[in-house]
């Protein structure tokens, strides 16, 4: 039996107060290293003080205390780590909080589609951003600390753009990418589209061109497969369509298109939609997106 759920929910600082204590610390990697080892289930109080090393049982049951109900569990059985704890000890002994990695400037095998300057990466602070010589902004994500230990520069700008794209579709389907609240996402207007997904309960965003969503639509990636572009082959800015090179329309609700060039300023309705054109080569591609980015319609041309 677990415990029961109180009807008062921890402040957000009195939960993490309860982390403030190397020992509370010391409990979560230990009740870590147990899950690791003999999976989920519960390990006695005894045999988890003797895991941590604190002799007095007080003291240790005091710790333990504090990170109930929030961080650990306690059943019939012992104690195990709750899904929040799991994930807030993951984050805590990976370092991602606390570790600060930095590398780079190095060039990339790419090249700037705005000047044909070679891509340069660098990751600080846990950011990692690709321009060029020219200040050409060409990409930017977060990468965790741990997540870069042992990998090249190559390899770390390939990874964020791997999260970037799961956190386009994590958006598309209404969940923030960071603290799992609901999210909703926009795409502007014809006169300035792009994709935008902004958190109102924590700080994560995702912002990018138009052209974003599309490429974490099937039907289009599959387009792109045909022409010799994928996302595990290619870094997103050298898709040729990705920037400024989409066509946008917009289309009202009763089906009428707009240019983007339209003078009278009057090209979006609510609850209306953008029709995005795409150049490859010499074939082109029509995908239509609704008010949420979310991709309604493909159409080869």
């Amino acid at each position: 039996m677990s415990d029961p759920e109180s009807d008062d929910e921890p402040a957000p600082a009195d939960a993490f107060a309860a982390l403030s204590d190397p020992v509370r610390v010391d409990i979560l990697d230990a009740l870590t290293d147990h899950h690791r080892d003999e999976g989920p289930e519960p390990v006695g109080f005894a045999a988890l003080r003797r895991r941590v090393g604190v002799r007095d049982s007080g003291r240790f049951r005091y710790h333990l205390n504090q990170l109930r109900a929030r961080f650990v569990e306690r059943t019939d059985d012992g104690y195990r780590l709750t899904a929040t704890g799991a994930r807030v000890a993951g984050a805590i002994l990976a370092g991602t909080y606390t570790e600060s990695v930095s590398l780079g400037p190095a060039e990339l095998d790419s090249t700037c589609p705005f000047c044909g300057t070679p891509a340069v990466a660098t990751v600080q602070d846990g950011q990692c951003v690709v321009s060029c010589a020219e200040d050409h902004p060409l990409f930017s994500w977060h990468v965790p600390a741990n997540a870069t230990t042992d990998a090249t520069l190559s390899e770390v700008v390939a990874l964020a753009e791997l999260f970037a794209f799961q956190a386009i579709e994590q958006a598309l389907a209404g969940v923030c990418t960071q603290c799992y609240d609901s999210v909703e996402t926009t795409i502007g207007d014809p006169a300035e589209p792009g994709f935008r997904a902004v958190c109102d309960t924590c700080p994560a965003r995702v912002a990018g061109p138009i052209s974003f969503p599309l490429l974490v639509d099937p039907d289009v990636a599959s387009w792109c497969r045909t022409h010799g572009y994928t996302l595990r082959e290619d870094h997103v800015w050298e898709f040729p369509f990705v920037g400024d090179d989409a066509s946008v329309e917009a289309v009202d609700a009763r089906g009428t298109q707009s240019g983007a060039d339209a003078d009278d300023g009057d090209t979006t309705v609510d609850g209306g939609e953008l029709v995005v054109t795409v150049a490859i080569d010499d074939d082109s591609l029509t995908a239509t997106l609704d008010g949420d980015g979310r991709v309604v319609a493909v159409e080869e041309n």
